[in-house]
């Protein structure tokens, strides 16, 4: 293990469980592969792939301003059966974007190559599997519409 893994794995712990999200955003920012934009909350015991394994090139997680994000989301950018020989023929390695104004609910997941667009909200413990609309609410397994939010009552006009 490289000491650039070494660090990353540390940051990543401590993004986890760090007490407060200013120490979680702290160490989140040292994690090369994630990008986040200003006024982000993100919750305790999040779970972020790849962490192990090869390193990933580019951002694979990128939260634009203000998006909130609850405990013990998942967030599936890399998903492969890790020793396994269907490793050659599983697996990939897709970012995920969350937009501006966005919520994801305590325990969602969200599996790689995912948008979730402005002002969008992730129902608790549900399974993003597909791109999530603006200013739609969705939830369950898998997560489907079950509302659409008034742009001009969130943008105040």
């Amino acid at each position: 293990m490289s000491l650039k893994e070494i660090w990353r794995h540390l940051w990543y712990r401590l993004f986890r469980w760090g007490h407060t999200n200013r120490l979680r955003k702290f160490a989140l920012n040292r994690i090369d592969f994630v990008d986040f934009g200003k006024d982000c909350y993100v919750g305790p015991n999040i779970t972020i792939t790849p962490l192990g394994g090869q390193n990933p090139k580019g951002k694979l997680l990128i939260l634009k301003d203000r998006v909130t994000v609850s405990p013990n989301v998942s967030f599936l950018c890399s998903m492969h059966p890790e020793d396994s020989k269907l490793k050659r023929i599983y697996g990939e390695t897709s970012p995920i974007k969350i937009e501006e104004d966005s919520w994801i609910g305590a325990d969602a997941t969200i599996l790689g190559g995912v948008s979730i667009n402005k002002c969008s909200v992730v129902g608790a413990g549900s399974v993003v599997t597909k791109d999530v609309p603006e200013y739609t609410v969705v939830a369950g397994v898998p997560a489907e519409p079950i509302k659409s939010l008034n742009p001009e009552e969130i943008e105040g006009k």
